[in-house]
Formats: C-alpha cells, sequence, structure tokens
C-alpha cells in the first residue's frame, strides 16, 4: 500500500488515536471494583473522554473549508455515514435479539435506533454526526465569507458557553432550558470549528514552539480534568460522566490537535524518516480508514465478551494486566472484522471504508 501524497498523515494519526480512546473508554469501565481500581480508572477515563471530540476536529479540518454543493454534500455523507449507520443498526436489533434476549417490541427498536438502549448508547455520536453534517454546507458559506474573523468568532461563543457549562451556569433546569438551543448545537459544532480553524491557520510561531504549546495546553486540560473527576467521584465506585463541553476537556483535545499537527520526528532526529515513508505510515493509514466500522463494532464486542464471554472474569483481576490485555484483543477483532468486511461486496457497507 502506498500512501497517496495528498493524504494529511498527522489527521489519520488523530483518527487512530481517537478510535483507541474511544474503546479504552468504553472498556474502562468494567474494572473500577474497588477505591484503588476506580482512582486508576478515573485517570484513564479523563483520558479517553477527548476520543469523541477529536473525530469532530478532524471532519471540521476536512470540511468546514471547503465550498460544497448541497446536493452532492449530502450525498457523498449518505453514503459515508448513513449506510454504515443503517447497517449497523440491524446488526445490533438483531443481535440484542438473538443474544441478550431482547424482546422485539416498538420501544425497543426506537430505542437502540436513537441510542437510549444501553445496548446501543454509542449511536448518540452518529446523531450528532448526521446532525451537524446538515450544517455544514451553510456553516463553509458563513467561514469563507467572514474568513478568520467569522471562525474566531464562533470559537469564541463555543468558549464562553463552554465556561459556563464549567462553572455550573447551565445546572439550573430553568437556565438551561431557555438555551437549550445553543446548549444543545454548539458541544459538538465548537469542536468542527476548532479543528477547521487549527488545520488551515498558519500560526507565527515555530512549528517547535506550537508543538510545546499543544503539549502544554494538553497537560493543563488532562490534570485539571482528572482532578475534577476525582473529588466529583469520590463516595462511589461509578466513573463521573464529565461531558465534552467541559473547558477542560476542550484545553486537552484542542493541545493534542495541535501537538499532532506539528509533531515532527526531525525535531528527534534529521536522521529519522518522516512517518508517511515508513510503514508504521501505512499501518496508520489502514487503520484511520477503518475507524468508522471499528466504532461500531467494537461497542458490541465488548459488550458480549464480558457480558457472557471470557472477559468477564478478567474485571475481577488485575487491573494493570488485563485492562491493556482487553484493550489489545478487542481493537484487534474489530480491526480484523472491518478489514475483512471492507473486501466483502455486501458487508463493504457496514466497513464504513471509502
Amino acid at each position: 500500500m502506498k500512501i497517496s501524497p495528498n493524504r494529511i498523515l498527522y489527521l489519520d494519526e488523530v483518527r487512530s488515536l481517537a478510535i483507541i480512546l474511544v474503546v479504552l473508554g468504553h472498556l474502562i469501565r468494567y474494572f473500577s471494583k474497588d477505591f484503588a481500581s476506580w482512582q486508576v480508572c478515573s485517570g484513564v477515563f479523563s483520558l479517553t473522554r477527548m476520543g469523541v471530540p477529536l473525530f469532530f476536529t478532524v471532519s471540521g479540518a476536512l470540511l468546514l473549508k471547503r465550498k460544497h454543493d448541497i446536493k452532492l454534500f449530502l450525498e457523498k455523507r449518505f453514503k459515508r455515514v448513513v449506510l454504515p449507520f443503517a447497517f449497523w443498526i440491524v446488526v445490533y436489533l438483531i443481535l440484542g435479539v438473538i443474544i441478550w434476549h431482547c424482546k422485539p417490541t416498538s420501544e425497543y427498536f426506537f430505542a437502540v435506533i436513537f441510542g437510549s438502549h444501553d445496548l446501543s448508547s454509542l449511536f448518540w455520536f452518529i446523531w450528532s454526526l448526521i446532525g451537524v453534517y446538515l450544517l455544514i454546507p451553510i456553516l463553509s458559506s458563513f467561514i469563507r465569507e467572514y474568513g478568520d474573523f467569522g471562525t474566531k468568532y464562533l470559537i469564541l461563543i463555543t468558549i464562553i458557553l463552554s465556561l459556563l457549562y464549567t462553572v455550573g451556569f447551565f445546572d439550573v433546569q430553568q437556565i438551561k432550558y431557555d438555551f437549550r438551543i445553543i446548549f444543545n448545537f454548539f458541544p459538538v459544532l465548537g469542536y468542527f470549528i476548532m479543528g477547521s480553524y487549527i488545520h488551515n491557520h498558519k500560526f507565527k510561531y515555530s512549528g517547535r514552539k506550537m508543538f510545546l504549546v499543544g503539549i502544554a495546553m494538553f497537560a493543563v486540560g488532562i490534570t485539571v480534568h482528572f482532578i475534577k473527576i476525582y473529588y466529583n467521584g469520590l463516595g462511589g465506585l461509578g466513573l463521573v460522566p464529565v461531558d465534552f463541553f467541559d473547558i477542560f476537556v476542550i484545553m486537552q483535545t484542542m493541545g493534542l490537535f495541535i501537538a499532532f499537527k506539528y509533531a515532527d520526528v526531525k525535531m528527534i532526529s534529521d536522521k529519522i524518516k518522516p512517518i508517511k515513508e515508513q510503514t508504521l505510515g501505512k499501518i496508520i493509514v489502514t487503520f484511520s480508514s477503518c475507524s468508522f466500522g471499528i466504532y461500531f463494532s467494537h461497542y458490541i464486542i465488548v459488550k458480549y465478551l464480558f457480558d457472557f464471554g471470557f472477559m468477564h472474569e478478567w474485571a475481577y483481576e488485575n487491573l494493570f494486566i488485563y485492562f491493556p490485555l482487553s484493550a489489545v484483543i478487542v481493537i484487534a477483532i474489530s480491526w480484523a472484522l472491518i478489514y475483512v468486511m471492507r473486501g466483502i461486496p455486501f458487508l463493504r457497507i457496514g466497513s464504513g471504508v471509502k
């Protein structure tokens, strides 16, 4: 496999990391059994919260600056997102009845489809993605017309709302109700806009300085976010569901995105070939291309292996051994499944591979 010269490798790197973090986030919940394991799980969980936001930043980087014909854009997104989603909805519905013995009622169908069923709670991401995609042609026109000023304006709104969310402004039910449209709109859209801005903007500082800025933002964001999760979760062994709209989640996500954009092996040694020219680069691109299918497949695999399979007992064993081992196995199985599916005409739809 030869990497296309037009391929932006760091976006594949970010996408690959994003799906790994998503898998880790869904796995780590099974290992919080006592206070000691809960502390470790909370730290891992804090890190994994930026998995889905990273997906949004990559999509924004690739889509927002382009001029879109609405009809062609929606046709492409339908094939790229909606068809694989429909495929996996059917898979989840069938497996829920056959393996988990769910009753095939209308309530069950609607719960699975819209992600309110425990079996399909990850579907919220796809519905959010579809909602933003419907607005992309309009938003891209706004950004192209107003340029950096328009982009910074939208980012400022996102940051202000995030700060208000972080300090608890939206905890008051009436306020949350009054702001419900903006509140539900900007968390996802904000990541699209910031990803586009960072990807397309030429900063005045050197690549090395921008890399260090990104690492610093990530370090501050992950540290404060973990402290919040830790203290909010004291008194129980459950992992605190801190939302993606938290300002420190935004900080760690954007910091890591910046670091990936400006990371360069030349900072280590001039003798090292760029990753794009190494076998590692080809592996990253292959894995990244399967990430959408892995997102769907890994969740049902995790639930089966922990509900009925050999991993059920692992949840009670040594966290430091069995958590990474389970992650490697789940990712390997999911990747292999999607890799095979993409070569079979009928199943290729569900692979999510272009």
